[in-house]
């Protein structure tokens, strides 16, 4: 089999090669998948260069680190005591999350993991709306558990990174749970993009001077007591500037802006900063998220937008790709090319 590999962390345009390998063998509850297309996560970049905003850092096998967490294919081996209820088949498209060793043109993945694709789904779709959507409603969880019990109606919220994949999914989640979101994106263009995909919820530029006053004027008179950030740096000192004193939550979940971020601005206001980590689900829980990525699939849109489709052998231009600022949609590694 094809697969993308590392042998060492580091830059991943250095790092990363494309070898061929054997293939893996299949468990009793695993599942063999044709993968057709991978997706590259920020947080799969992370983990390459062992950045802290990872967490523990990858092992790297004496066979070097196959990244990835997610993709689709289409089934080609099932492992004897696979449970039947899955309503696994040889030949049957699937989708598949958590799994490790995604980007290569054959993935062994826990039978579990596995979601049948209706047809109405393609695999460009699939490949990206589990761990995104699973990623957007964790975060949606920790920011409504952090809300003061008496101000849980008419909530305003504001969303850093608003555009990204991630972004969009929890901006579109929480309107329709009745939630004020007021949207923040890095430039006027990605703003007046924003605004045309997903109309709405207000968007602000944070390069445009004066946005923190727009925000405010925004939220009407509303206390806003919590943040969802996945930009940290320098913005999350101005997002704390906005966030009401002695109950505002920052809910963080990623780097984008690539700099360190700087709390000491959160212990004078009594503000809360708290992250979020993706673990295993109750069977229930995975379900309803199943259930709503799907719906989310169909909407139309650009939910699950495609920036771009690259082969293997370009994986550098790839990963060089996931990092373009005003990127619009997720970059594929699309394994039926090469």
């Amino acid at each position: 089999m094809r697969r993308i590999v590392h042998h060492e962390l580091g830059e991943p345009a250095r790092v990363l090669r494309v070898e061929d390998g054997p293939s893996a063998p299949l468990g009793p509850d695993q599942v063999r998948v044709r993968v057709s297309y991978a997706p590259i996560h920020p947080g799969d970049l992370l983990g390459i260069v062992g950045s802290p905003a990872f967490g523990t850092p990858p092992t790297i096998a004496s066979g070097g680190r196959v990244p990835g967490f997610e993709g689709a294919g289409v089934v080609s081996g099932i492992g004897s005591k696979a449970d039947p209820a899955l309503g696994l088949q040889e030949g049957l498209r699937v989708a598949f999350f958590p799994a490790s060793g995604a980007w290569s043109d054959e993935a062994v993945v826990p039978a579990s993991s596995v979601v049948p694709l209706p047809d109405s789904i393609p695999d460009e779709v699939g490949a990206q709306m589990l761990i995104n959507t699973v990623t957007a409603l964790t975060v949606i969880r920790a920011a409504r558990d952090s809300l003061p019990p008496d101000a849980r109606t008419g909530v305003v919220t504001l969303l850093t990174g608003a555009g990204s994949a991630v972004g969009r999914l929890i901006g579109k989640v929480l309107a329709e749970r009745g939630v004020k979101v007021i949207r923040l994106v890095r430039s006027e263009a990605s703003a007046v993009k924003l605004t045309g995909a997903l109309p709405g919820s207000p968007v602000f530029a944070t390069e445009v001077g004066g946005w923190k006053g727009r925000v405010t004027a925004a939220a009407e008179g509303a206390k806003i007591h919590v943040a969802i950030d996945s930009v940290g740096g320098r913005l999350l000192g101005d997002v704390a500037d906005l966030l009401a004193e002695r109950t505002g939550t920052v809910i963080n979940f990623g780097s984008l802006g690539g700099e360190m971020s700087d709390i000491r601005l959160f212990p004078p206001h009594s503000l809360t900063l708290k992250g979020v980590v993706l673990g295993s689900q109750p069977p229930e829980q995975r379900k309803a998220d199943i259930a709503l990525a799907q719906r989310l699939a169909h909407e139309p849109g650009t939910l699950f937008e495609v920036a771009e489709r690259y082969a293997p052998s370009r994986i550098a231009d790839a990963v060089a790709h996931v990092s373009q600022a005003g990127r619009a949609g997720v970059v594929l590694i699309d394994f039926s090319k090469d």
